[in-house]
């Protein structure tokens, strides 16, 4: 007798769960759902088998949680710029829906909430810089203490920052302004560090968070009901400044962004969301150590800093 088929309610299709589905897409006796707002304008995903339902994250928590409870996986990729409350308020969906679940006869409900970042038992809120931080962290307590009453096993998929994010401009750590320049070897790149050359970041591509995650759902590694940790990449800066002149072939510019400095633009502009982010990635609870990542206990090959910076360089 065949197992019965195991259905996931993906929230999001930007970039993130674009990227997740092309890996959960090839897990065997699966189907996948995608719940966004409108979801005419994602019709490019039907011909993928894949089906489309129309979710509002904003509507009453009751009608929302009945809608999860037909699924058995609910998965968050709803994005990092959400309204704090929400990831909150989702969590509390989350444990409703197993409940429904519970007296429906069905199993646990496998709930991955939006935490596709740092520590945020560490960071917290950023000493008030990031409410979003903060928010997470409660996320996590919410789930610690209610989990086992409300039929729902979770996991927290820690991965540092996107490696895209590392080298966008706007992020303001490898700034390439400058780099066309005259002849082979023209122009420069500008490297900057949140508060010294030593401090470290973690880095996962988004494409290998979503390896990952199928990995975990397939059942290769046990973490239920805690945090767990990928990593592509776990560098300094004054790694990534190597890199960048190395993979670049031109002259870097270093620049650091003390803890002083990045207070000091924050106190200037404070309602300004990326100054108070780096503030928050210049302290503690932003990088871990690789041996202890589902990657590595995994045999993961991931994109590091250096291979992903050559596909931008070169």
């Amino acid at each position: 007798m065949s197992e019965p088929q195991a259905s996931i309610l993906l929230l999001g299709a930007g970039e993130q769960g674009k990227a997740f589905l092309s890996h959960l897409t090839k897990l065997p006796n699966t189907h996948i759902t995608v719940g966004v707002r409108s979801p005419t304008n994602y019709s490019e995903l039907r011909p993928h088998n894949i089906s489309l339902h129309a979710i509002d994250l904003s509507s009453p928590s009751n009608g929302l949680s009945k809608a999860f409870s037909a699924y058995d996986i609910l998965i968050s990729a709803t994005g990092f710029g959400v309204d704090p409350t929400s990831a909150l308020k989702l969590a509390n969906e989350a444990l409703l829906d197993g409940n429904i679940r519970k007296q429906q006869g069905k199993g646990k409900l496998w709930f991955f909430p939006w935490q596709w970042g740092v520590n945020y038992d560490i960071t917290v809120d950023g000493e008030g810089m990031m409410p979003s931080f903060g928010a997470q962290r409660d996320v996590r307590n919410l789930l610690q203490r209610r989990t086992e009453e409300s039929n729902v096993q979770w996991i927290v998929i820690s991965t540092g920052i996107f490696m895209s994010l590392l080298f966008e401009q706007f992020w303001g750590i490898v700034d390439q302004t400058n780099q066309k320049g005259q002849g082979e070897g023209g122009g420069e790149i500008l490297v900057r560090c949140l508060r010294d050359w030593d401090h470290k970041v973690t880095v996962t591509d988004v494409h290998d968070i979503g390896r990952a995650l199928a990995r975990i759902l397939a059942g290769d590694v046990d973490v239920a009901d805690r945090a767990v940790y990928t990593a592509g990449d776990t560098i300094s800066y004054a790694q990534l400044a190597d890199i960048a002149k190395r993979v670049s072939g031109k002259k870097v510019k270093q620049e650091a962004w003390t803890v002083e400095y990045l207070k000091s633009e924050v106190e200037a502009d404070p309602d300004d969301g990326i100054k108070r982010c780096r503030l928050v990635f210049a302290r503690d609870g932003v990088w871990w150590d690789m041996d202890g990542t589902v990657n590595k206990a995994l045999a993961m090959k991931m994109v590091d800093v250096e291979t992903y910076a050559r596909g931008l360089f070169i």
